[in-house]
């Protein structure tokens, strides 16, 4: 009995070992060729055909798409570099053009304020040549007025002059008129006595003694009166003499007055015509040109890199293994586990009293 559960068992598990190893070898087959079928269709997606030397794919649409990037990465940048450079040509342009202005507005200022200087200093010249006029005016007024007060000072001094002298004059004659009248009355005072006779002589020398008298009073009084006479007409030359030396000395401070108001004058338009050329702005100077643009720099462009197809695939092979050896492997087991299951049953019927 046990050896038809060895027996048994050992068929059991040969058959199904070998039918299942069987499938088992299918199922790797079919797996195999899956995996090579799906290895195929990603290598030819990413790398293009394989039997083809050509790169293809995804990877040649990588290359292409990063070629054209590059591409268009340099047209960007020349393009930006261009935009760059022509702004800086722009604005060179532009700081050109506000140079030249500054420059031009600089000459119109400095322009403009030589043409006030100029103005300024006509106008100065024609201040300090009506203000000479004035002067010259004014001066002639002092001399012609001193000149007048002079002249009247000199009438004044003649008409004085000849009233003493005819005052001098007069008395000189009424002196001998007086004295020609004293002498015809002492004649006739002598004559008289001389007629009545008796003391003619005492008589007669008193007559001469009164007349002698009377002609020294005469002679006195014109002597005094001459006297006077000199001294006035003294004191009027010495008047005169200074009156003219005031005049001469107001002619003098006036000549010197003149001379200092002119000099002030000429001051006074140099003062005008320093402040005139002050107000002259520099001599414009244009500004040093600008720096000219420079082209800027071209970056390198490293090449896009070109791929190259891998390795094809590597097959895969299914691992299998002999259906027969798998169905002694099984019968072993089978017969191995008859063996277990017929001695438990023994056992159980032994235990049990099982009948055969």
């Amino acid at each position: 009995m046990p050896l038809a559960w060895v027996i048994g068992g050992g068929i059991l598990g040969g058959v199904l070992g070998g039918v299942q190893q069987a499938s088992q070898n299918d199922q790797a087959r079919d797996a195999a060729r899956r995996q090579n079928q799906y290895n195929k269709e990603v290598y030819e997606f990413q790398y293009g055909s394989i039997d083809s030397p050509e790169i293809g794919g995804e990877a040649k649409r990588q290359y292409d798409f990063a070629v054209e990037g590059l591409e268009i990465t340099k047209r960007n940048n020349e393009a930006n570099l261009q935009f760059e450079e022509a702004q800086q040509l722009q604005r060179y342009d532009y700081g050109m053009g506000i140079r030249d202005y500054e420059y031009s507005q600089a000459v119109r200022l400095y322009d403009k304020s030589v043409s006030q200087a100029l103005q300024q200093t006509s106008f100065n010249e024609l201040a300090e040549n009506a203000a000479l006029v004035d002067q010259d005016r004014l001066i002639h007024e002092q001399l012609l007025s001193l000149a007048f007060d002079e002249t009247e000072t000199l009438f004044n001094y003649g008409a004085a002059a000849a009233g003493v002298g005819l005052k001098q004059r007069q008395a000189k004659a009424g002196a001998a008129t007086e004295a020609q009248a004293t002498r015809i009355s002492a004649l006739k005072a002598t004559g008289a006595a001389r007629a009545k006779g008796g003391a003619v002589a005492a008589n007669v020398r008193g007559i001469l003694a009164e007349t002698g008298a009377r002609q020294a009073a005469i002679i006195d009084q014109l002597m005094f009166s001459t006297e006077a006479n000199d001294q006035e007409l003294f004191r009027m030359s010495q008047q005169l003499l200074f009156d003219r030396a005031g005049y001469e000395t107001s002619r003098e401070s006036a000549k010197m007055s003149d001379i200092a108001t002119r000099s002030k004058m000429r001051m006074q338009r140099l003062q005008a015509d320093i402040q005139a050329e002050a107000q002259i702005a520099l001599v414009p100077e244009i500004a040093p040109p600008l720096p000219k643009p420079l082209a800027l720099p071209r970056p390198e462009y490293q090449e896009v890199f070109k791929p190259a197809k891998p390795p094809k695939p590597q097959e895969a092979v299914a691992m299998t293994q002999n259906p027969f050896l798998a169905g002694l492997s099984g019968a072993i087991e089978g017969a191995q586990s008859g063996l277990s299951i017929g001695a438990a049953y023994n056992k159980a019927k032994n235990n049990w009293g099982i009948p055969e």
